[in-house]
């Protein structure tokens, strides 16, 4: 198994960097801070870099077919708009648990949004996974969860990479593009003490996985059938997403976290809460966007 080592991009501290997403058409690379409300982008050297303040916080996200997001806020989906940062809401979440909102998300190959919920305790696993493909509702896939992380598909769409993370099991489930029904459950891996939990995922361009290990300072890359054959080290303990980016898609991005670190581990890790890259000499695929526009017609 190759290894590798990331370097920091961008040192932005976030408290919880994720769901970073790269944008093709204004050549930029994406990300939120959920617990600092602020939406982050830059160019793919790390320039450039624009910071907008969010109303609430921002789990994740996807482009629409017009580059506005459709934002997965802590308790409801909402279109926002990227040019005036206006917000509408879409869908309502889990509104009878108020310790529980939106986190980790991902468009599937048809463009629909996947996102789950995680609740801000300690393991309580009374959360869901919604699948949304328009309108005023959501439907639900998954129920019984925990802590929403590691949302990818396969790029064929036959297959949905999904963890609770905090179960320290990665699965993934069969998947029907068509009608985005729920096949099956499979262990992909079992992953192992003290290489953190599963966070946030995103498939290569030979359909292998790349997941970042919140608390265990890494990138692990997976084979289809769960074996790991690369490994991205990173300065820094809690690196939470990945996507590839740049004008080739040649660019692994991760974003990271800081806010639970303590103080000894803030001073040894400097960049902590940054955007890091490495070239892995592989390339990722252009993430699909949701399938349609939010501010389409006269809703401008």
């Amino acid at each position: 198994m190759r290894e590798l080592e990331a370097r920091l991009l961008v040192d932005c501290r976030n408290l919880l960097g994720e769901c970073v997403l790269w944008n093709a058409s204004d050549e930029r690379v994406y990300w939120s801070d959920v617990y600092g409300q602020k939406l982050y982008s830059c160019d793919a050297e790390g320039q450039q870099l624009i910071e907008r303040a969010l109303p609430d916080k921002l789990g994740s996200f996807a482009f629409d077919l017009d580059g506005n997001l459709l934002a997965a806020f802590s308790k409801g989906l909402y279109r926002y708009e990227l040019a005036t940062g206006r917000s509408e809401r879409l869908t309502s979440f889990e509104p009878d648990l108020a310790a529980t909102r939106l986190n980790d998300g991902c468009t599937d190959r048809s463009g629909r949004f996947v996102v789950g919920g995680c609740h801000q305790g300690y393991y309580n696993p009374v959360s869901s996974v919604i699948s949304y493909a328009g309108g005023t509702t959501a439907r639900t896939l998954i129920e019984g969860v925990a802590l929403t992380n590691g949302i990818a598909f396969s790029l064929d769409g036959t297959r949905m990479y999904f963890s609770d993370s905090e179960t320290y099991v990665y699965h993934w489930y069969e998947y029907d593009s068509r009608s985005g029904e729920l096949g099956p459950r499979h262990v992909l891996a079992r992953l192992t003490p003290g290489q953190g939990f599963a966070d946030g995922s995103c498939v290569d361009e030979a359909d292998q996985l790349w997941n970042a290990r919140y608390h265990g300072g890494l990138v692990q890359r997976y084979s289809p059938d769960g074996r790991e054959t690369l490994r991205v080290h990173v300065p820094a303990t809690c690196p939470t997403c990945v996507c590839f980016g740049g004008p080739r898609l040649d660019t692994l991005f991760i974003t990271t976290g800081s806010k639970d670190l303590g103080e000894a581990q803030k001073q040894s890790q400097p960049g902590a809460g940054g955007l890091f890259v490495v070239k892995p000499g592989v390339r990722g695929v252009p993430e699909p966007r949701f399938a349609g526009r939010l501010f389409a017609g006269g809703e401008r």
